[in-house]
């Protein structure tokens, strides 16, 4: 046995550092992706209380620190007779209005959100009114509903942001609110980053009155 050993030393050798390189690349591997993922951001949005559009938005913080939460964007059409009425606005930028939700953040749709803490914005139902016509009673004429979130993470210079998209699906009384993809998507590519900074500063020179149906408006059917 040690005279097999001897002869083949040096290929046990080469084997051994090989085999320790190879661990070692493991291991910084997985030192390298906790640290990325300890800067990176991560916000979840979900579908809670009632798969209807009187269940409410959750916004759940996932990430290692704390994140401020800047805006609440919300963005669907409205199918019409014409064509499809489309509104797209920022809830932050609402006047501010009272209601029964004892989390300030929950009326301003702003404010810090500590690492695995969630916050309920409210129902769909009330998201969408709060920015349609008066009187609105449509909802079934509504294609998707498309909510992000953008905030600011304490690691990054630049927004970080979320978004999901709930197809609203059924019949007038029983209208469900459909997730389309199992969770939210994480905005963090540069091409991406770029279009939550232009989007919200194309929102806040739009900005008039009390910010509502900023940018809405009526796309011809092709």
């Amino acid at each position: 046995m040690w005279g097999w050993v001897n002869e083949n030393a040096g290929a046990i050798s080469a084997v051994a550092s090989v085999a320790t390189l190879f661990i070692w690349a493991i291991y910084l591997q997985l030192i390298f992706s906790g640290f990325r993922e300890g800067r990176r951001a991560k916000i979840l949005i979900n579908r809670g209380g009632s798969p209807t559009l009187d269940g409410h938005c959750l916004v759940a913080n996932m990430s290692a620190k704390a994140v401020f939460i800047d805006a609440v964007l919300l963005d669907f059409a409205v199918k019409t007779e014409t064509g499809r009425e489309h509104f797209s606005y920022s809830l932050s930028n609402l006047t501010f209005d009272e209601n029964n939700a004892s989390d300030p953040r929950a009326k301003l749709f702003q404010g810090p959100l500590a690492a695995s803490e969630h916050l309920d914005l409210g129902t769909f139902r009330a998201l969408i009114e709060k920015m349609s016509p008066p009187d609105f009673d449509r909802f079934e004429t509504i294609e998707n509903i498309n909510i992000t979130i953008v905030a600011t993470y304490t690691s990054e210079d630049r927004p970080v942001a979320a978004e999901r998209v709930f197809d609203i699906v059924g019949e007038r009384d029983e209208l469900v609110v459909s997730p389309r993809r199992y969770a939210a998507s994480q905005l963090r590519s540069q091409r991406q980053r770029r279009r939550i900074e232009r989007l919200m500063r194309d929102l806040h020179q739009s900005e008039r009155g009390d910010g509502r149906n900023k940018t809405s408006g009526v796309e011809a059917q092709s």
